[in-house]
């Protein structure tokens, strides 16, 4: 072999051995985790968790860095622009990963430009009505609100609380009349104070109202009943296929090492299966999948909601920005 050439052949390998190391060795340096939202939020909070677990895991701090702004984008964007070694995660959300592609014409980030490596948990919504309404399931509901002379009014305070109202709208026929809030909150006082029939809060902003019985829980969003409300009909019993969710996820540039997102995978989907923090999940709404979910399953669960919530923009008719 002449020497150029085996020359070339010894550089390569050390290349290849330096990466193999590297990824190995990940971290070896405090982790930054991005979430682009302010702090308090269930994205926030669930970040804190699971970076408390991953750092005796890893033996290196993973840092909570919050860039709110722009429904997600700024703090999304951050990420997006900082190498791909691993060392900048994105603690994504619906909005930054399946509804902001439908909502705005021009975004600083392309979804694809991701790999969500795990997904923390879904959030079902509520679908909420006043504590002494007479129906008191979905169908009760359903033939009230055609029988009725006067609008049916659902109040709603952001994309997430106004998806469920116009599904249900397509599939039971009801016709429901949009009141615009600026969040949640104002749209349950008003249906306190009777001045809306229902809204559909998810489980983070509304289980506080629904345990003090200020409200009833009619129904959950998502397809199954909720664990932390069994006795709370599914919409989806009555309208199957019905589904309207949020979710939290671990995600990355799509150009990190494939060991690194596979290492990270691994802690984190371990991490939310452990009993201790199920409790912690579930009491603030929060359902992690199997642990058995692998990057595959959870990056094609995250281009699915992208997909869904395409659609139900569409449906509930809100305009590009």
């Amino acid at each position: 072999m002449r020497r150029r050439n085996a020359l070339g052949l010894l550089g390569a390998a050390a290349v290849v051995g330096r990466t193999a190391r590297a990824e190995d060795a990940w971290p070896n340096r405090p982790v930054k985790i991005v979430v682009p939202f302010g702090p308090g939020g269930s994205g926030d909070i669930v970040s804190r968790i699971v970076a408390h677990e991953l750092e005796p895991m890893a033996g290196q701090p993973f840092i909570i860095e919050n860039r709110p702004g722009a429904t997600a984008m700024i703090g999304t964007a951050v990420v997006k622009n900082m190498p791909a070694d691993g060392y900048a995660i994105l603690h994504g959300s619906t909005s930054s990963l399946a509804a902001n592609p439908s909502l705005y014409k021009q975004m600083t980030y392309d979804p694809d430009d991701f790999t969500t490596v795990a997904v923390d948990g879904t959030i079902p919504g509520f679908m909420l009505v006043a504590k002494d309404a007479p129906y008191k399931t979905i169908k009760e509901f359903v033939a009230w609100a055609k029988a009725r002379k006067e609008p049916v009014f659902s109040g709603y305070g952001n994309t997430s609380s106004r998806v469920p109202s116009a599904l249900l709208a397509e599939q039971s026929g009801v016709a429901l009349e949009e009141v615009a809030y600026k969040d949640a909150v104002p749209a349950i006082q008003d249906l306190i104070g009777g001045r809306i029939h229902v809204t559909f809060p998810d489980f983070v902003i509304g289980e506080s109202y629904v345990r003090s019985g200020q409200v009833r829980a009619l129904a959950v969003t998502s397809l199954q009943r909720a664990p932390q409300f069994p006795d709370v009909e599914a919409i989806a019993e009555t309208y199957p296929g019905f589904e309207a969710i949020s979710f939290l996820s671990f995600t990355v540039r799509k150009e990190v090492p494939v060991e690194i997102q596979r290492k990270l995978n691994g802690w984190v989907m371990e991490i939310l299966n452990r009993p201790a923090v199920q409790k912690r999940l579930f009491e603030i709404g929060i359902t992690p999948p199997p642990e058995a979910w692998d990057i595959a399953k959870c990056d094609a669960f995250v281009k699915r909601e992208r997909v869904q919530w395409a659609r139900y923009i569409k449906l509930a008719k809100i305009e590009m920005q």
